[in-house]
């Protein structure tokens, strides 16, 4: 989905659907899925695990996420009671790193064609000088039929709250996501398009996000993606043998370095 431009609302290749919708976990098998990603040049890495069990017409699932940022100085004057300047330059005194971990707890319900889930979520946040405990909720649905995909997802459905150490609050706001998914076999050389587009609302922002994306699939075997992140360039590739699956993601970004993503699945 990240090679796909990000949109991942309406289709479901591996367990992390978790994030992008948690009713996707239904419609896989019995799956474990490892992402490293080294964002804008290695300044920021997210690691991301996910597990899914299905059961009869119902699935469970599990999933971690930890996102790290590393090298931000702490700076002070010579003396702060003046602005910094030629004469009162800045320094650094300390280096540090800040970081989110979280825990998704995820199950989803239906059939063949259609699906519902939710993800509780648990997520600890610690910028060195603060940290905190917070909590949310995800639901999502998909409607699968043959030749198109259609999912709809809220993160954070109610306000989710986090709790500083020093005792203050803050809330997490919801964001809407519906995705529409063709898919068009190509039969003849017994391949697949999917072609997939976002849309996403942030209700604490104005106007709403679209993300784009394009997957060719020969033979369930190969795989070459490409998609449009918020105006940003995505690549990527995957390769599945057997049971076991690799994949690939490149993000250009315009004002910082690119990223790059690598993530392996196994069917068991």
């Amino acid at each position: 989905a990240l090679a796909m431009g990000g949109a991942g609302i309406a289709q479901y290749a591996d367990p992390s659907t978790i994030y992008f919708n948690p009713a996707g976990s239904l419609f896989l098998t019995r799956s474990l899925h490892l992402m490293h990603a080294e964002n804008f040049g290695g300044l920021v890495r997210n690691e991301f695990g996910s597990v899914v069990v299905p059961r009869t017409n119902a699935a469970v699932g599990l999933g971690f996420q930890l996102l790290t940022a590393g090298d931000i100085k702490f700076t002070t004057v010579p003396d702060t009671r003046q602005p910094p300047g030629i004469e009162n330059p800045p320094y650094a005194y300390d280096t540090v790193g800040a970081k989110d971990a979280i825990l998704y707890i995820n199950a989803s319900r239906g059939n063949g064609m259609f699906a519902y889930g939710g993800n509780i979520k648990i997520y600890y946040r610690d910028l060195t000088a603060i940290s905190g405990f917070g909590g949310g909720l995800d639901l999502g649905g998909i409607l699968n039929l043959e030749y198109v995909r259609i999912g709809a997802a809220v993160r954070d459905v109610i306000l989710s709250p986090l709790i500083w150490s020093n005792g203050t609050k803050e809330t997490i706001s919801s964001k809407i996501a519906l995705g529409f998914a063709p898919v068009i076999p190509l039969e003849k050389i017994q391949s697949r398009i999917i072609l997939e587009i976002d849309f996403l609302k942030y209700l604490d922002l104005p106007g709403f996000a679209v993300n784009t994306g394009f997957e060719f699939g020969y033979h369930n075997m190969l795989f070459g993606r490409f998609g449009i992140n918020e105006g940003n360039i995505t690549l990527g590739a995957g390769l599945r043998y057997k049971k076991l699956v690799i994949d690939y993601a490149f993000i250009n970004h315009t004002y910082l370095k690119d990223s790059n993503k690598i993530s392996a699945g196994l069917e068991f």
